[in-house]
């Protein structure tokens, strides 16, 4: 049965069967799934499955760990909750990392972990020294669209410069630069990690 304790903030019964009932339609619809689907290749009843879906069923932890087998996603996912259709990001909320001479500020802007770990940063870049970059692990890919301004990017020994607008996509397991060629250039920063 679904237990509500917990050592970080406690959950009751009755929240705990919500946010399974969400978890379990949001994963069902987004694996394409009917209803008797589902409850076949989880070999439970529709009418139970329909309960579970609406929160009105207790399930035990039998009953979870086949829907997470048959909806091919960890256990986990059925317990937490489910993550909205649209995530955003507003620029002031973003964390924020500046190097020490203050002429780049990193702002991540989300986190992705799928086959590679993708980050995205929006970056705000003054003219100053040159933002020499140690390389990141091998097979890592940098990819930078200037949204203002203009900046010159790009491996050490084959920078390129590029206006408000432009893109480019470099290998970051070498040695590379930012450096911007107007005050307030800024632009969106997206690195691949293998």
């Amino acid at each position: 049965m679904l237990d509500a304790t917990s050592t970080s903030e406690p959950i009751d019964a009755q929240a705990l069967r919500r946010q399974v009932a969400a978890a379990v339609r949001q994963l069902r619809a987004r694996s394409g799934q009917s209803l008797a689907e589902l409850a076949n290749a989880a070999a439970i009843g529709k009418s139970t499955l329909h309960a579970i879906e609406s929160g009105d069923a207790n399930p035990g932890i039998e009953t979870l760990w086949a829907l997470a087998s048959a909806l091919g996603v960890p256990f986990s996912d059925l317990l937490e909750p489910p993550s909205p259709a649209v995530r955003v990001t507003r620029r002031g909320d973003a964390p924020c990392v500046t190097d020490a001479e203050s002429t780049m500020h990193a702002h991540l802007l989300t986190s992705m972990r799928h086959v590679a770990r993708v980050e995205v940063y929006d970056l705000l870049l003054h003219p100053g020294p040159c933002r020499d970059a140690d390389p990141h692990h091998a097979g890592t890919i940098e990819h930078v669209l200037v949204t203002a301004g203009r900046l010159r990017v790009g491996p050490s020994e084959a920078t390129v410069e590029l206006d408000t607008g432009d893109f480019a996509s470099f290998p970051g397991d070498g040695q590379h630069r930012y450096e911007a060629l107007v005050e307030d250039t800024r632009a969106v920063l997206t690195i691949e990690y293998p």
